[in-house]
């Protein structure tokens, strides 16, 4: 856990001096943030939800990509699976737990539009195509570390963090799912109570 820790602390340090490297790039992300912050008709969790969904992903692409001072000789790949210690997928999986939290909660947020009648075909086209952005999003910091040499583009990371998004997702809909069956016994419980006096 000491170690998990310390990797986090490292993540935002990186983040930190490439933001400071790279002013343009940061300064593009401000903009980006006030630009969700300041639009008009959106609920305060939801300009919070988003402003924190750009904030990881900067987060992640920095520590990942741009600060990265070494370079490979070669551009290195590998296709095997489950090549990595156990510790290295369970970091990969941790590591986007927080990307699929964050879209489930972008997910509940968003209502259907008219042509949708069924709610559960709606989430769960909702859910595919949140898990199919977080795959993406790893497939892409695999191919610039893979291009820029700054890292090896292997399959188990793409797969660990995809899994760890569709971890996150999953945590978010039980916590939802468990608090609406508690809300539903309580007030079941006080009508109960009322119908009794």
């Amino acid at each position: 856990m000491e170690a998990l820790i310390q990797d986090v602390i490292e993540y935002i340090n990186d983040a930190i001096r490439c933001a400071m490297m790279d002013p343009a790039a940061t300064l593009l992300v401000f903009m980006l943030l006030v630009l969700v912050i300041i639009t008009p008709g959106r609920k305060a969790a939801d300009r919070a939800l988003m402003a924190l969904t750009i904030c990881f992903i900067y987060l992640i692409l920095t520590s990942n990509v741009l600060a990265r001072t070494y370079i490979f000789e070669t551009r290195r790949k590998s296709f095997q699976f489950f090549t990595g210690d156990g510790y290295e997928m369970l970091e990969n999986i941790l590591l986007f737990t927080p990307l699929g939290m964050l879209l489930c909660g972008l997910d509940l947020k968003t209502k259907p539009t008219k042509p949708w009648k069924n709610m559960t075909a709606y989430r769960v086209i909702r859910f595919f195509i949140s898990i199919a952005f977080a795959g993406l999003f790893t497939c892409v910091i695999e191919i610039l570390q893979y291009y820029l040499q700054v890292g090896v583009f292997t399959v188990d990371d793409i797969l660990c963090n995809t899994t760890g998004a569709v971890a996150g997702y999953g945590l978010i809909l039980l916590v939802v799912f468990i608090a609406g069956r508690f809300r539903k016994g309580k007030a079941a419980s006080q009508a109960a109570d009322s119908n009794d006096q």
